[in-house]
């Protein structure tokens, strides 16, 4: 299945993706992403709209694009110390 999703929403998803692939293997790429999208809709941090052309689509949230912001300025603020 694919799944359309917004940049920072995806950066998120593939890097949660990265570390939680080797711990289930048994099921396979699309299954995983659906399972982390639904995780971080409960969490508030992305949301799912209906596209242009009637597929179903997710986008991040403010929340989580605050929580991304606050994250960079963080490791910004640790390289310059």
């Amino acid at each position: 299945m694919k799944y359309y999703m917004d940049r920072s929403l995806k950066f998120w998803v593939e890097a949660e993706y990265e570390r939680t692939k080797d711990k289930l293997s048994a099921l396979r790429r699309s299954q995983i992403i659906g399972g982390i999208l639904g995780q971080l809709e409960n969490q508030g941090y992305a949301s799912r709209y209906l596209r242009k052309d009637r597929k179903l689509g997710w986008r991040a949230t403010d929340e989580m694009r605050e929580e991304l912001f606050k994250r960079e300025q963080n490791a910004i603020y640790d390289k310059m110390d």
